[in-house]
């Protein structure tokens, strides 16, 4: 061998060394993604994905009896032998938007040892709901002329007058979420779900509200998160919310829990002799009391409950 040939071999075996001690062992591989976390860490994986399906309460009532696909972002090897594995979720089918994601820290032998949930699924964009005109929109509203409506006897402390505007609004009623039935902008009656922001912790409150324009002429309506305040036994104030953004479409609910649920929201004139009658949403804490409305949407009237 000539020293030009065994120059180049020793530089080839020098190389071939150097690409062995760049590549990770297997066995140190902390992080691994997709179908290779499954490869990887098989019992934590599997003991996580069963253990979501087995305990889908946690996820909330929109999801707890839905049919749920749950998909391995990645696991991650932690101290003590223990494998942070991290999963999405959403509905099987009819789903468009985010799925949620959750991460479960599970021992060696497949025991759960901490679940938490860091994203619940979010629709992209709700079905579009019927208007009336436009971008502006006020879902499930009834006018009804004056002239036929008697105005309640004996002084109901729920029917108060504005400056301009007859305003009643009945005793709150809590939802650990709201189901109902609506027309979508086709025509068609659909089955629409809100839920709250955070299931875990709070519940949604709807108030009826009816308007009434007796002698005003014309009134412009905008009902939005400014609209009304919802005051709570501590004082403390709740805005509207955005019965536009939040109503999704229910999968898989055979029964909804509030069948007369009509959503007030958006834009609108309000001529004389006309009434006007939809729900308010406020998500309040579990189990919160209330002690009075306060209305702000082209007029002012503050609702007190006993």
């Amino acid at each position: 061998m000539t020293e030009d040939n065994k120059e180049k071999e020793e530089s080839a075996g020098q190389n071939h060394m150097a690409a062995e001690q760049a590549e990770p062992a297997m066995g140190t591989e902390t992080v691994a993604v997709g179908d290779r976390a499954v490869e990887r860490f098989p019992t934590q994986v599997r003991a996580a994905l069963e253990y979501a399906a087995a305990n889908k309460y946690e996820y909330g009532p929109r999801l707890r009896n839905a049919e749920l696909t749950w998909d391995v972002v990645a696991a991650e090897s932690m101290t003590n032998d223990i494998v942070r594995v991290r999963i999405e979720f959403a509905p099987t089918s009819g789903f468009r938007g985010d799925s949620g994601i959750e991460y479960m820290d599970v021992d060696a032998a497949g025991a759960i040892l901490a679940r938490r949930q860091i994203r619940t699924p979010k629709e992209n964009t709700p079905v579009v709901l019927i208007g009336i005109t436009g971008v502006s929109i006020i879902l499930a509203v009834i006018f009804i002329s004056l002239m036929t409506w008697l105005k309640p006897e004996g002084g109901d402390p729920l029917y108060v007058a504005g400056r301009t505007l007859w305003i009643r609004a009945e005793q709150p009623e809590s939802r650990e979420f709201i189901t109902y039935t609506g027309l979508d902008s086709e025509g068609d009656f659909r089955t629409w779900l809100i839920n709250p922001e955070n299931e875990s912790e709070n519940d949604l409150v709807y108030v009826k509200v009816s308007l009434f324009n007796e002698t005003s002429g014309s009134v412009n309506l905008v009902i939005d998160e400014e609209a009304a305040k919802l005051l709570d036994g501590d004082r403390a104030s709740y805005l509207p919310l955005n019965t536009i953004e939040r109503t999704l479409e229910a999968e898989g609910v055979d029964k909804v829990n509030s069948p007369e649920f009509m959503p007030m929201w958006g834009s609108l004139t309000l001529d004389e002799g006309e009434q006007v009658v939809g729900m308010l949403v406020f998500e309040l804490p579990e189990g919160s009391e209330f002690t009075e409305l306060r209305w702000d949407a082209s007029d002012s009237a503050v609702i007190k409950y006993q």
